[in-house]
């Protein structure tokens, strides 16, 4: 089946307030007191960082979360399957409700953000510089953008251009396409191949050796690692059989393989022998995956 049957492009749009502006006396200050000219420039911070902390942490979670269960299609841009388009809507939806509650906050709290401003800025400080409460307001948006992936179907355009206008539009966007999808072809293998190669990693860790003082014993403990190491090879998974449909053979075959080392964190941690061969069967598996970016 076809990406364009089987997939969406979708992009993040984070809108806020300019936070950094030049000031020209801050600039001539700093050169001056290291002897420099067109050095560079000093940007001062509008608003102090503990105030906007909120708003980037719920930008960078959304941002975090999306890169999490798409591959990358082109700048700003992610590929993310029709299967999960609900389950990521409904999660970016909660995303824009909190970076706007956030906002509200931010704002509602404007006396204090400007106290805090003057406070940090001492001299620096410039009250013109900040635009109109109510035009922040509307400057505050985190907004999901959805939009199909395009071939030259989709090009209505094209039907008044000339045919050697057409072709060219014809060559430049089957070009596009087929770099898009040659490059999000490589990130499923290397995002596997990075979990993987954790847990290839850790297998190799010797049991440790532990004084039990209340038996004044030396235990035996197996090595500490947390479920994260298999839960973000299970996640890499479910991402793939999303993806199968639009995936060549081969690295669905490498899908399939993967499912296969896969145990249970306890019972990695209870059994050296598991552990043993969880390390044989991943350097197989990186092999592989390897074998297949190389090509």
């Amino acid at each position: 089946m076809s990406i364009k049957d089987n997939a969406l492009i979708v992009s993040l749009y984070v809108g806020k307030p300019q936070m950094t502006k030049t000031d020209e006396r801050g600039t001539i200050a700093a050169e001056q007191a290291n002897n420099a000219r067109d050095a560079g420039n000093y940007r001062k911070n509008l608003y102090p960082a503990s105030l906007v902390k909120p708003l980037r942490a719920v930008e960078s979670a959304a941002r975090a979360y999306l890169e999490s269960v798409t591959y990358s299609w082109a700048r700003g841009e992610y590929l993310l399957p029709t299967v999960r388009f609900m389950e990521v809507a409904d999660r970016m939806d909660k995303f824009a409700l909190e970076y706007d509650l956030c906002a509200t906050a931010f704002l509602n709290n404007w006396a204090n953000v400007m106290h805090h401003a003057k406070q940090h800025q001492g001299k620096m400080f410039d009250h013109s510089v900040y635009p109109d409460v109510s035009d922040l307001k509307r400057r505050f948006k985190l907004i999901t953008n959805y939009k199909p992936v395009t071939d030259m179907s989709d090009f209505r355009v094209a039907q008044s251009m000339k045919d050697d206008e057409r072709a060219k539009l014809s060559s430049v966007v089957e070009a596009n396409t087929k770099q898009a999808t040659e490059d999000m072809l490589r990130e499923p293998l290397e995002r596997l191949r990075d979990v993987v190669a954790k847990l290839n990693t850790t297998m190799l860790k010797p049991e440790r050796e532990v004084v039990n003082a209340r038996k004044n014993v030396i235990e035996v403990k197996p090595p500490i690692f947390r479920n994260s190491l298999v839960d973000n090879i299970i996640h890499e998974i479910n991402l793939l059989h999303d993806f199968a449909s639009i995936l060549p053979d081969d690295i669905n075959n490498i899908t399939q393989l993967a499912t296969t080392v896969v145990h249970d964190p306890d019972a990695l941690r209870n059994s050296q022998d598991l552990r043993e061969q969880t390390h044989i069967d991943t350097s197989a598996l990186l092999g592989a995956i390897d074998s297949l970016l190389e090509d």
